[in-house]
């Protein structure tokens, strides 16, 4: 195929390969293929068959639009879905804060409520001890609000770590300190 044949190729509309793309594949074809003649007669053959490929008719692009009811539903209210994630808006101590040492819990509470299933609420010594009693749970009054026990805890920096998974399903996760003082 000639250089001008080529060129009316690419100007007839075929927007299956540009140029570029083209050219690139046809030389790696042509170099696989090559065993029994010179890769210029491959690349050649591998060209004449993608000419002969038919061109792909143009592609409309999807078509967004806003659509409104037609008329008033007849179904009572549904609650909003809500589509953010859980942020936390409260802590017990307060991060960077001070706890006494007859604490008795730790308390974390999220701008939204939370799903049971990933809640979990962890208290660890500054020496990497896990210090609560593993009974994290979520408020049955309030489902933002995550607490776990802990014992008598000894001067010294405590960090806990949060996990949970949002209403609209995303599990977020973080940590924050406190420090009990004598």
């Amino acid at each position: 195929m000639t250089k001008s044949e080529q060129a009316r190729f690419f100007c007839r509309g075929n927007r299956r390969w540009t140029s570029a793309k083209l050219h690139a594949r046809l030389f790696f074809a042509a170099i696989l293929s090559a065993g029994g003649c010179g890769p210029a007669l491959a690349y050649k053959t591998a060209f004449e068959r993608v000419a002969r490929m038919p061109a792909e008719p143009p592609r409309k692009p999807p078509a967004f639009g806003l659509i409104g009811p037609t008329r008033q539903s007849r179904e009572p209210s549904r609650p909003e879905i809500i589509l953010a994630h859980a942020i936390v808006v409260r802590t017990s101590p307060e991060q960077g804060g001070v706890g006494a040492q007859d604490i008795g819990k730790v308390d974390v509470w999220y701008d939204a409520g939370i799903r049971d299933a990933f809640a979990a609420l962890a208290v660890v010594s500054a020496s990497g001890e896990r210090v609560d009693k593993r009974d994290a749970a979520i408020d049955s009054a309030d489902p933002s609000h995550v607490s776990v026990s802990v014992s008598r805890l000894t001067p010294g920096k405590y960090t806990v770590r949060y996990r949970a998974l949002s209403a609209d399903g995303h599990l977020v996760s973080g940590a924050w300190e406190f420090e009990v003082r004598p």
